[in-house]
């Protein structure tokens, strides 16, 4: 069968077996189109670095969202079995001002590419009523402890179902992780499809840790719908704080149903990070704005005084 030719612009992998009823997709930052991403309130891209939230000197509170646009598929039809699905990204909190924090971003999966929620503690992921209007599922990272959503500290992750009150949430804390260091965090997401396990672990370090943060057992399919798309959504709460997205790969895939032998593992994609190779790098400073026609991947033509393009983004 045939493919229309945009779906595999540049050099993106997008596979639809429909003859099996399987459906892979797998993506990251270094095989992206800037076509592929959607922005939405104060996201920007700029010099190979998503900000989800303003650069201002001055306390603010606002929101920002991005997404692949393209859907991806998180259940099969007729028995919504889920995929199996890996994410990793890298990520920093930085602010010109130490003292003015409040807000944080999110992993996001949701039904709805064109909307983006209300800014403070509800991370652009719903309105200000609390509600989304549609189903969604996100991991947050929260630096701000608001006790109307029972945060459990300032330094937290947590599992939000269609709302900001984390149904399970996890010290950062205890495992040496400073959202607010404004160091590079890695982060891998991980959801098995046979096993129903999800994972999230956290680390300074390009090596996944031997233990998530997170770990719960999950029925995807009640929670999301055939097509869902996939990214990350951040805001401020009268703050300065700059939430960056400097990396993100995805894969996802279906197994061959439940009770299926041998088991399918999780998939995976190129999951690291070629920036982030020490355990305390600094993140970089993003500079230049780019055009929305130009592909992510294309090498900046600039002096060696000018800043270069970060992950091949530009």
């Amino acid at each position: 069968m045939s493919f229309p030719p945009s779906l595999f612009y540049i050099s993106i992998f997008l596979c639809f077996f429909s003859h099996s009823n399987e459906a892979t997709t797998e993506f990251d930052f270094s095989t992206l189109a800037i076509s592929n991403l959607k922005l939405l309130g104060d996201a920007r891209l700029s010099n190979g670095i998503v900000s989800l939230t303003r650069d201002l000197s001055v306390p603010n509170s606002g929101a920002g969202k991005v997404l692949y646009s393209n859907p991806v598929r998180f259940r099969q039809p007729g028995t919504h079995f889920p995929t199996s699905f890996s994410t990793f990204f890298s990520f920093s909190i930085t602010n010109v001002n130490p003292s003015s924090i409040g807000g944080g971003l999110a992993f996001v999966i949701s039904p709805d590419e064109n909307t983006i929620g209300a800014a403070g503690g509800f991370l652009g992921l719903v309105g200000p009523a609390g509600s989304s209007g549609s189903k969604f599922v996100a991991v947050e990272f929260d630096t701000l402890m608001d006790v109307d959503f029972k945060d459990i500290n300032s330094n937290h992750v947590g599992f939000d179902v269609n709302g900001v009150v984390s149904s399970v949430s996890g010290d950062l804390g205890t495992i040496d992780i400073d959202l607010k260091s404004g160091n590079t965090v890695n982060s891998w997401i991980e959801y098995d499809g046979s096993t129903r396990v999800f994972n999230v672990s956290v680390s300074y370090s390009n090596l996944k840790p031997k233990s998530p943060v997170l770990s719960f057992p999950l029925d995807l399919d009640r929670y999301v719908n055939d097509f869902m798309f996939v990214g990350f959504s951040g805001s401020t709460q009268g703050s300065t704080e700059i939430h960056s997205i400097e990396w993100w790969s995805f894969s996802s895939s279906f197994g061959s149903g439940p009770g299926s032998r041998p088991v399918p593992s999780p998939p995976t994609a190129s999951l690291v990070n070629p920036k982030a190779n020490s355990v305390n790098s600094t993140p970089p400073l993003a500079s230049q704005p780019s055009s929305s026609t130009i592909p992510i991947n294309s090498q900046s033509k600039t002096s060696p005084s000018s800043s270069s393009c970060h992950n091949h983004l530009c």
